[in-house]
């Protein structure tokens, strides 16, 4: 934590009203972050939230059940609403990012496709996840522009995923001050550390150290009142797997994720599994009856009925509402960086940017996620040199971080030569005739969301 005497000058003062605009305001994960700005009444008091969508009637829906919210808990925050990005970009002091072009469907495609080619199907990792990012970059690259003219001085917090390659996509494409979010970022420590009985709440929130990438990273320290407390989740790791748990298509995941934890003396990032166990998450795939996103489009007119239901009540509680529960956290997450940007608290919060010297053995722009120090100014990684990873470590993320670059300038500026050499160079593809089969069907089955010169 930074000395009073220290601090930057330039902090934000709470006498104006700062504009905080959500684009993908239609999103139900918006719903979350409304109850969090609830929840944490003194963050966001005096200012003006402006949702903006392209979905009118999501967007309405989503306005209306916060609107009753925020009346109900008597904060002093404006609620605005449009689907006109200008608009909604203008002014404004923080603009989040939340949306998936091409929607739910383009998700199964990126799912259900790569597995015709014996390719693990996926939405953020694999083929999947590069065509997911070469529809939203562009797009993304638009927004930035924007912010540019219109609001330069604003801080774009980046949710939208895959979140490194967005977010270096953006950092090439234009000079505004960017921070990725990640997806959930302490929520897949956590998922393994809680089992371990270590808690991850105010006001004793543990540090943890984490080195690599948004879907490549270890987390080799969790310091806790001075203490690195990692050892007692690497012992509880030791016994389960000792345990000899049995996996099934529900817990495959967490076992070899506690795998890995016992053997490297770390924990890996969520999305590691499929790069350490490639054969055993593609049997499972390939086995299941529906993919994830299947699985969610399934419940989503119950889902969007429920909170018509709730947006109809005069007191709404968005607690009982499906996926408010499980995205609060990461709402709570954008509402603290929020708050250290504005307070000029020099909080440390592992995020995503560029990673300017702070790990030795990765290029200044690439897009690392790492412990970052938050205050007025931005985010600035901590140094880290190597991480304390080996070299086997350092040479996955080393090679995610290339494709990782070589896919946000393909989708930026490429056509279709230069996005199947960099498909090639993911680790999960692996394969010059695969990527150039798998990127031919995907461009296909999404050319109304790609541009002409990425199926030339």
């Amino acid at each position: 934590m930074m000395s009073q005497a220290n601090k930057p000058k330039n902090s934000v003062h709470h006498s104006h009203r700062a504009k905080i605009t959500i684009i993908g305001g239609g999103s139900l994960h918006c719903a979350a972050f409304m109850q969090s700005v609830v929840q944490h009444p003194e963050v966001l008091r005096g200012c003006q939230i402006t949702l903006m969508d392209i979905d009118e009637e999501r967007l309405n829906l989503i306005y209306k059940l916060s609107t009753n919210l925020l009346q109900q808990s008597g904060i002093d925050v404006q609620l605005t609403k449009t689907t006109n990005q200008e608009e909604a970009i203008e002014d404004a002091n923080f603009i989040l990012t939340t949306f998936r072009t091409g929607g739910l469907q383009s998700s199964i495609i990126d799912e259900k496709l790569p597995l015709r080619h014996n390719l693990i199907g996926q939405d953020t990792v694999g083929a999947g996840g590069f065509f997911h990012s070469l529809r939203i970059a562009p797009v993304i690259a638009g927004i930035a522009a924007e912010i540019e003219k219109l609001a330069p001085r604003a801080f774009l917090l980046n949710y939208t995923s895959p979140s490194n390659i967005t977010t270096e996509a953006i950092s090439h494409y234009s000079g505004i001050r960017v921070i990725g979010l990640g997806d959930s970022t302490f929520t897949k420590t956590e998922m393994i550390a809680q089992r371990a009985g270590i808690q991850f709440e105010h006001p004793k929130r543990p540090h943890p150290r984490k080195v690599g990438l948004s879907t490549g990273n270890w987390t080799t320290a969790i310091w806790s009142e001075g203490e690195n407390i990692l050892d007692q989740v690497i012992e509880w790791c030791e016994k389960y797997i000792q345990n000899q748990p049995a996996m099934t298509e529900e817990n495959y995941a967490f076992i070899l994720l506690a795998t890995l934890t016992a053997r490297y003396n770390a924990i890996p990032s969520y999305h590691m599994y499929y790069y350490y166990f490639p054969e055993i998450v593609l049997e499972y795939q390939q086995k299941q009856a529906k993919t994830q996103t299947e699985a969610l489009l399934a419940q989503l007119p119950s889902v969007i009925q429920a909170y018509k239901q709730e947006a109809d009540k005069k007191h709404p509680d968005l607690t009982r509402l499906p996926g408010v529960p499980g995205n609060l956290g990461s709402s709570n997450f954008a509402l603290s960086i929020i708050r250290s940007l504005r307070e000029d608290t020099g909080e440390e919060w592992v995020l995503n940017v560029p990673n300017k010297g702070s790990l030795n053995f990765l290029a200044d722009d690439r897009v690392v996620e790492l412990p970052c120090r938050v205050d007025a100014r931005g985010a600035a990684p901590l140094m880290q040199e190597d991480g304390g990873l080996s070299i086997d470590q350092k040479g996955l993320i080393a090679t995610l971080a290339e494709y990782e670059g070589a896919t946000a300038r393909a989708a930026l500026w490429g056509n279709r030569k230069d996005a199947i050499k960099a498909l090639a160079a993911n680790p999960l593809v692996w394969s010059y005739s695969k990527a150039e089969k798998v990127y031919d069907e995907l461009a296909n089955a999404h050319k109304q969301y790609l541009p002409q010169r990425l199926l030339k």
